[in-house]
């Protein structure tokens, strides 16, 4: 790659004004050209920034809603009125007893459309969502979409300073959101819409006309976790969004009488997977319950009783799901699943023979990989019942699926032989435009394509160890970087150690993986602190709760004296791996003082299986993780009659913290959305 050797670095573009960085001893692909030869990464770098400050093709940046000759299949929400038009009384959408018809959701969704043209929204803007998992939020996303839109979601369980942080990346004309939500957004100065508080005026709205999306108009930006400190938002168009929703349904092969459960946050492309190619078939969404927000037994009762056919899990948690044998009988003998698709992180060998021992071929399971730069899923595997893997421990990602295309190349982008270990490069219809208002990374990971038929093509580089089969299919290795999946959730270790290194009582910072207990994978950070400076740990994990989503919260904040160093002078993680931290004072005990923190402190020392639980601890650091999370807030509902959203815990995760939310929860009204 570029800068490895020494050797002079190539800025290439192409005609669509999208730039990227190339070594000058390949040959430029067909439909490329060079605009500047320069001596290191760092100088292309600068010069990228001053000369592409809008990462958009030209094609997306002047899309006037016209024909758009590379490709005739229409925009995603105008592909979602045609299925409208072809099932308009079948359920499209189904929340607790609430349900919506696809005439219904087609025209809610275009009034929300006509309100969002009356406030001056239309094609290339940028519109926020911030709405709980109800079917305001599939409406209003379609209603962002059918003004010309793209949408940006919003986690609420996201720290305020996150929220800020994408509000402002994306300057966002306009953000949706709910009253209830609003002390997210105290001090937002741009303008808000309530919706809420806005239907009354909605339902009296005339529906919306087509506003004549071109395919390459932006359908959403998303953002991920960044390298640089930062999240990264990644902007894919209608026509990748299509393509996807198209090229998946030819194996899941959803339609009329399916019933998908949505339960992925939209901050994430998953929730993307669920939404959009049942909407496209005529399938039926069932808005439920997050797989990392409830129990084993929760999930398998809520795919039960609301006849689920799909399901889409982290594979992380269907890794612990498989122990559950009472689980899997009852979906294998009482569930309408049909398919079910795990991703996320590398899938166990031996995870999938129990599930195939027990479930059998009473369900179909796949196993789908793909980086949100390819939109959503880039390969996928369905081994069937009676795979014979041999002895490999984790199964395959599979094959490409339809117009995409996948590439194992070794650091010279030439391909490798099958077997041999090499990083994983997506081509084809799924590609994104980029990151947001980052050009120069954009093209250090968008690089012109050699292998495309079409000139002017891209490959994403996506930092994946690989290796493939005899056969083709395509087995993870490992990451060439310091980029983890955890329990589901793409983690930058580089993002927590500069949030950490924000700290003014810290030098240096050093986030790890520890996963010396396989069932307990947990982030740890080992931090030096500055000359004088009084590092507390409490302060330290009050700072990363207010900067990072829960899921990039360390388990522990290690203060040491220095880190280890190999003898080149860089820090030695394999050393720093096997530091333990220092024996910490003890600490009193403080006992239960209220009814609620007594119900509490049993309900932690059951979950975490230790007893004497003080009710200044702090849950996540006594071991405590999503899925354990889960199961506590289940418990806390069923001994306490108050349903805690996992915002909350993570706010607040000692018992006498947690104790006062549950009082403040018992004593506030009911909300109803619809």
């Amino acid at each position: 790659m570029p800068d490895s050797t020494g050797e002079s670095v190539l800025v290439l573009v192409n005609d669509e004004g999208q730039y990227s960085l190339w070594a000058s001893h390949l040959d430029v692909p067909p439909g490329w050209r060079v605009v500047r030869s320069t001596s290191s990464t760092r100088e292309s770098a600068a010069f990228i920034e001053e000369n592409w400050t809008d990462i958009r093709p030209k094609s997306m940046a002047g899309a006037d809603g016209g024909t758009d000759p590379a490709d005739a299949r229409p925009s995603v929400h105008a592909l979602f009125a045609e299925q409208a038009a072809r099932t308009p009384d079948t359920a499209a959408l189904v929340w607790r007893d609430q349900e919506i018809s696809y005439r219904e959701l087609d025209e809610r969704s275009g009034r929300l459309a006509s309100l969002l043209a009356d406030r001056g929204v239309g094609r290339g803007d940028f519109v926020a969502l911030c709405v709980e998992r109800t079917p305001l939020a599939v409406i209003s996303l379609l209603g962002i979409l059918k003004a010309g839109a793209a949408y940006v979601p919003l986690d609420p369980e996201y720290p305020v300073e996150r929220l800020r942080y994408v509000l402002d990346d994306t300057g966002a004309r306009l953000l949706l959101t709910q009253e209830a939500l609003g002390f997210l957004f105290v001090g937002h100065e741009r303008e808000t819409l309530w919706l809420d508080r806005e239907q009354g005026h909605i339902d009296g709205l005339p529906v919306a006309p087509d506003a004549g999306t071109a395919p390459s108009s932006a359908a959403y930006v998303i953002h991920t976790s960044g390298s640089t400190g930062r999240p990264k938002g990644v902007l894919v168009t209608h026509r990748s969004l299509a393509h996807h929703a198209a090229s998946v349904n030819r194996t899941l092969q959803l339609g009329p009488g399916d019933r998908v459960l949505q339960c992925r946050s939209l901050s994430f492309d998953a929730a993307a997977e669920e939404i959009f190619p049942p909407l496209l078939h005529g399938a039926t969404l069932v808005l439920g319950e997050d797989p990392l927000r409830q129990t084993f037994r929760a999930l398998t009762q809520q795919v039960v009783d609301t006849k689920t056919t799909f399901l889409s899990i982290p594979t992380a948690f269907w890794h612990s799901w498989v122990l559950e044998e009472d689980c899997l009988v009852r979906l294998a003998a009482e569930s309408s699943l049909r398919v079910v698709i795990v991703a996320g992180e590398k899938a166990e060998r031996r995870a999938l023979d129990t599930w195939n021992t027990r479930v059998g071929a009473a369900i179909r399971w796949c196993n789908v990989y793909g980086p949100t730069e390819g939109t959503i899923t880039s390969t996928l595997f369905e081994p069937g019942a009676d795979w014979d893997g041999g002895d490999t421990p984790s199964v395959p990602i599979g094959h490409p699926i339809e117009d995409v295309r996948a590439h194992v190349l070794d650091d010279a982008l030439r391909p490798v032989a099958a077997g041999t270990v090499g990083e994983l490069y997506i081509g084809g219809a799924g590609v994104a435009v980029g990151y947001l208002n980052k050009p120069a990374m954009t093209a250090e990971r968008f690089l012109a394509d050699p292998f495309s038929g079409v000139p002017g093509q891209r490959l994403f580089r996506t930092g994946d160890l690989v290796r493939s089969t005899v056969d083709g299919a395509i087995e993870f290795v490992g990451r060439r970087d310091h980029q983890v999946k955890l329990r589901g959730y793409r983690v930058e270790l580089g993002e927590i150690e500069l949030v950490l290194g924000d700290h003014p009582d810290i030098q240096g910072c050093v986030a790890l993986v520890d996963d010396t207990d396989p069932q307990n994978t947990r982030l740890v950070c080992h931090v030096v602190a500055r000359d004088g400076a009084d590092a507390a740990n409490g302060e330290l994990m009050a700072h990363v709760r207010r900067h990072l989503p829960w899921y990039m919260v360390p388990a522990a904040i290690h203060v040491i004296d220095a880190f280890p160093l190999t003898p080149n002078g860089k820090i030695d993680r394999t050393a720093l791996s096997a530091t333990g931290p220092s024996t910490p004072a003890e600490a009193d005990h403080i006992a239960p003082r209220t009814p609620v923190e007594a119900v509490l402190a049993a309900v932690w020392e059951e979950v975490l299986d230790r007893p004497g639980i003080s009710v200044d601890a702090d849950f996540f650091q006594l071991g405590g993780h999503s899925l354990l999370a889960a199961t506590l807030l289940s418990r806390i509902r069923s001994r306490l009659g108050v349903s805690v959203p996992a915002r909350v815990l993570f706010a607040s995760p000692t018992i006498e913290a947690l104790a006062a939310a549950v009082v403040r929860l018992k004593s506030e009204p009911v909300a109803h959305a619809s």
